[in-house]
């Protein structure tokens, strides 16, 4: 049975992976700190193995002493948001350096790193900058580091699905259309985004791993489905599968300076390897909705 190391576990992408690597029969290890919220893995606490680490220099080597470790799944990010620099880099760049020397002195065979469309080559990004900088950067020293194992980087188009943050865009919009809240304001919408369904991000991870054709080197794969709507159609989808009766006041609010006027992934690379999006736009709010629908009717 092969040993993943699951950084980010307990997090919105994180915790659909460690679930599909536990029935997909895989031996998932989470790295977690002390103080960890695990309210969405709390059902899967007796199906895998915690390790906690609130110091990495000195605990890592411990943990890649006590494990197998075959492949590492990083998922675990600072997006910055009135946060030091200083700790952003510690969490996206210093931390999984830490991470690939720690196990490469033990035979790490391969590294996955959770990127985002963000931080694409053709995008000059100024929102969430020091967020976009530290992932290039990360990137540029996984290419450098490919040499001493297989380096993956997944580049995720915008992943919603149950359990993200309410803060989150789609998770937003839902939460309030359930709600029926008087009015959204929004701004026209025109743009334009790749929504991919986190299931379909976690069988992404679990493909990779499963792929026993991948070389030594640096390789990156664009996750998503290839297409994009606009802003204004998905939350137009949602509010009407919703039957909500909250006023869409699009336009109410301006454009933010610098916006991704469009963004799609191109998936050509990773359909060859074998995998596939499973869920429609429309069968994916579907079922995100059968599920938080208790959550936020709760809620209200």
């Amino acid at each position: 049975m092969k040993k993943i190391l699951l950084t980010g576990a307990n997090g919105f992408v994180g915790s659909h992976i460690l679930k599909l690597l536990i029935e997909k029969g895989y031996f998932p290890v989470a790295l977690l700190r002390s103080t960890s919220n695990l309210w969405r893995i709390a059902h899967l606490r007796n199906s895998f193995d915690v390790f906690i680490s609130d110091d990495h220099i000195s605990d890592l080597p411990k943990l890649f002493d006590k494990y197998k470790i075959d492949a590492v799944i990083h998922t675990a990010t600072e997006y910055g948001r009135h946060t030091p620099l200083s700790k952003i880099l510690q969490t996206n760049v210093i931390f999984p350096l830490q991470l690939i020397e720690s196990g490469s002195r033990k035979g790490l065979d391969l590294f996955i790193n959770t990127d985002t469309f963000f931080g694409k080559k053709q995008f000059n990004l100024s929102y969430l900058n020091d967020y976009t900088t530290s992932k290039r950067v990360l990137e540029s020293l996984l290419t450098n580091l490919s040499s001493q194992l297989k380096v993956v980087n997944l580049r995720i188009e915008h992943v919603f699905g149950e359990s993200d943050d309410e803060q989150k865009f789609v998770t937003s919009i839902l939460k309030q259309t359930i709600q029926n809240s008087d009015e959204i304001l929004l701004s026209e919408g025109l743009q334009k985004r790749d929504f991919i369904y986190v299931k379909d991000v976690a069988d992404a991870y679990i493909n990779i791993l499963e792929n026993s054709g991948l070389s030594q080197g640096f390789q990156e794969y664009e996750v998503g489905t290839g297409e994009s709507i606009s802003i204004k159609e998905l939350v137009t989808k949602i509010a009407t599968a919703t039957q909500s009766k909250t006023k869409l006041c699009f336009g109410a609010i301006p454009g933010r300076s610098g916006e991704i006027e469009d963004s799609k992934a191109n998936n050509v690379s990773l359909k060859n390897i074998g995998w596939q999006p499973k869920y429609t736009l429309d069968a994916a709010l579907t079922e995100m909705i059968l599920t938080e629908k208790n959550r936020f009717t709760n809620e209200n």
